[in-house]
């Protein structure tokens, strides 16, 4: 499961080629609606991309627990260290926490974590993505808006997807006669859910032309903080996890038995350094706070990704596959 840097660099650089193919597509006609794309992705192609990455696995508790509790001490760890921040520079506002303590698990990362890691990294990003997704428009919108409104979250067709998903890949279904029928819907939601990979990264890509750099002092140390301190705090989870015996390395470790864990850990990783999320940018912008720091954070965050990233995963590959963090074997 190891790779080489060379072939890291393979698996990120067709993401950000085609992030630069959309932005360079917004430089030469201005005129795409974004808000109609953005929609047909939200409602259609990525609910469609999470059910149909869920619904043909097996799952596990331990699973569902490493990167659920990832996600949780991501947030709200960020988010101490903001408030920090945030006093020391004197900044008001409760939307300059969005695009540190929320990562773009979209956009680059579903499309990097299926380069790298086939469609069990992708399995286990989407869960990642869900989680962070769901924290950002029910946390992140009380942030941003003072207001407790449960019923968007209700909203959020990706929690659908999700729960259908899981309970086809979970409950056995025999039903005779018809059983055909429901493996030609699957096709077609397979269909739409590849259809949004590459969406997603042109979308982006054209996103940043709309973004504005302002504030650059903050936006650079917002930043900094996303794509840093996040996987700081990722290996550190991923030390406690194996100390604790959630992610077992045992004596004679076998590679084949615990490829699983150490992928999961690795997702952890991956998503954990990636920039502000466009979306963080967009619910600043809606209820007007502070959405200029927003975009100077999201643009700097996406353009140091491309540097960071691949070394990140260097390390990790070292680290994770090559069994260097602390494996607390007596």
């Amino acid at each position: 499961m190891t790779l080489d840097f060379f072939s890291i660099i393979q698996a990120v650089l067709p993401s950000f080629a085609i992030v630069f193919l959309g932005y360079i597509y917004s430089v030469k006609d201005n005129t795409l609606d974004l808000k109609s794309i953005a929609n047909l992705i939200y409602y259609i192609f990525s609910p469609c991309l999470v059910f149909s990455s869920l619904a043909r696995r097996s799952f596990h508790f331990q699973e569902f627990l490493m990167i659920g509790f990832s996600v949780v001490v991501l947030i709200f760890s960020l988010m101490a260290i903001t408030w920090i921040y945030m006093k020391i520079a004197d900044i008001k506002g409760g939307g300059f926490y969005l695009p540190i303590i929320f990562m773009a698990t979209g956009n680059i990362a579903l499309p990097m974590a299926f380069f790298l890691y086939g469609n069990e990294g992708l399995a286990k990003a989407i869960i990642f993505h869900l989680i962070n997704v769901l924290f950002m428009y029910s946390m992140g919108v009380f942030l941003v808006s003072r207001q407790t409104n449960f019923k968007e979250f209700f909203k959020i067709p990706h929690l659908y997807a999700a729960i259908f998903g899981v309970i086809v890949a979970t409950v056995p279904f025999q039903v005779t006669g018809v059983t055909k029928y429901f493996s030609m819907i699957g096709d077609g939601i397979d269909i739409l859910g590849k259809g949004a990979i590459p969406m997603l990264i042109i979308s982006l890509g054209y996103s940043l032309k709309r973004t504005r750099v302002a504030d650059l002092k903050h936006g650079m140390a917002g930043a900094s903080m996303r794509i840093v301190l996040g996987p700081a705090i990722a290996f550190g989870l991923i030390v406690f996890y194996r100390y604790i015996g959630l992610a077992p390395i045992e004596q004679g470790y076998d590679l084949v038995l615990f490829t699983d864990v150490r992928t999961t850990e690795s997702i952890i990783i991956l998503m954990s350094a990636m920039p502000a999320p466009i979306a963080s940018f967009l619910l600043n912008e809606k209820f007007d706070d502070c959405p200029e720091k927003a975009a100077s954070m999201v643009l700097i965050g996406t353009l140091l990704v491309m540097i960071t990233i691949p070394l990140i995963i260097a390390f990790s590959q070292q680290y994770i596959f090559g069994l260097t963090l602390p494996v607390f074997i007596e």
